[in-house]
């Protein structure tokens, strides 16, 4: 037996003798960061007394679960398949391309109030529709809340382009009998369109917003204190759902710093403990049982006239031979995301879709690349 598996044996035992639940084993990809590698390994050693970290990096924690990657691609097939074979239950990392239609959700701290709050969504993306990306942010909201254990949690809407109309559909969707509480704004004229000062006083349980609104305030938030340096406080970008996540991943940034991380491996593990995959998937179902989907293809149109795309009018196309995907082209609008990815298997080229950290991504194989910029500048020009 070695040193870390009796380490594992005796917090086991200890757990047992204490009648407490199993620890959470939470992995996190130790490489990538722009903080110094001893800052992530620091933060795991913080979480230890309450979560088993597993270290997927180039170098381990003593008394903790080790996988040696040198890359941040080796570290997320080791994550991925770690995740996939059950040996852990969640995965904290960075810079990781979820699929389309996924998108994050966290909580964070409001000083002024000492409220909580959850926000949705802070990285992915739920929907290329403006307005049903808002709805189902929601959605993924109120699985957080259902999973942090607050019970009828209210919902409000940051007043971005496209909120009324997401607005008028959750409201069409609560009619159903779909349960939605939605929260009343603290300025005079009230409504579940939230201002500024409902955001900064965390007014309702649940908050929705665009991702890259969401990202932007989780970049406030965190790192507002260090002049904009480091990220000191809260627990990073959250964790992805959708119709296609079905393993808790749990996002951070290169410029996460300490607490930060060890904020991110305990909501992570709070959110595998309490099932937040399944409690997803029961307000999906729910959902459309009630008609979201008739509801949102309604409204497309209608309710919300920039969500119009031509992302369905291309023909299908035989998908070429799969191949590894190991590197990225960027700059595609969301818009143009599927007909790019059509573009390229038309021509044989193999292509996957994702939603990296920094926007929409193709993920191709490496000796394809320039064939593949090719046909796309002709595309999209």
């Amino acid at each position: 037996m070695t040193y870390t598996s009796f380490s594992q044996a005796l917090r086991d035992v200890a757990d047992t003798l204490s009648s407490k639940a199993p620890r959470m084993k939470i992995a996190l990809t130790a490489l990538g960061s722009e903080l110094p590698n001893s800052d992530l390994m620091q933060a795991a050693s913080d979480v230890l007394g309450n979560i088993d970290p597993v270290i997927i990096g180039p170098e381990g924690l003593e008394g903790s679960i080790h996988h040696h990657a040198n890359t941040l691609a080796q570290a997320h097939q080791i994550m991925e398949r770690l995740l996939a074979n059950g040996d852990i239950d969640g995965a904290v990392t960075l810079h990781y391309n979820f699929a389309l239609g996924t998108t994050t959700a966290t909580q964070i701290h409001s000083v002024a109030s000492g409220r909580r709050m959850v926000l949705s969504s802070t990285t992915g993306s739920s929907d290329a529709r403006r307005a049903d990306a808002l709805v189902k942010n929601a959605l993924a909201g109120l699985a957080v809340a259902d999973a942090l254990g607050i019970s009828h949690p209210t919902l409000g809407i940051l007043n971005v382009d496209g909120a009324p109309a997401a607005e008028r559909i959750l409201q069409r969707l609560a009619l159903t009998g779909f349960p939605i509480n939605f929260a009343a704004s603290s300025r005079a004229d009230g409504g579940a369109l939230m201002r500024g000062n409902d955001l900064i006083r965390a007014i309702p349980n649940v908050m929705v917003c665009d991702t890259l609104t969401g990202n932007l305030l989780i970049k406030l938030w965190s790192a507002g204190l260090s002049g904009g340096e480091v990220e000191t406080t809260g627990c990073g970008y959250g964790v992805g759902l959708g119709p296609h996540q079905h393993a808790i991943v749990c996002i951070i940034s290169r410029a996460s710093g300490i607490a930060t991380i060890a904020g991110a491996m305990q909501f992570c593990a709070q959110m595998a403990q309490r099932e937040v995959i399944k409690r997803w998937q029961a307000r999906w179902q729910h959902a459309q049982r009630v008609g979201i989907e008739q509801l949102l293809t309604r409204n497309a149109v209608v309710d919300d006239p920039s969500s119009t795309s031509t992302l369905n009018t291309q023909d299908s196309v035989p998908t070429p031979v799969k191949t590894v995907v190991d590197d990225e082209i960027h700059g595609i609008d969301i818009l143009q995301l599927d007909q790019a990815q059509r573009c390229l298997w038309l021509q044989g080229i193999y292509a996957e879709t994702g939603m990296g950290c920094t926007g929409p991504v193709l993920m191709i194989h490496h000796q394809n690349r320039a064939d593949a910029l090719k046909h796309l500048r002709t595309f999209l020009n």
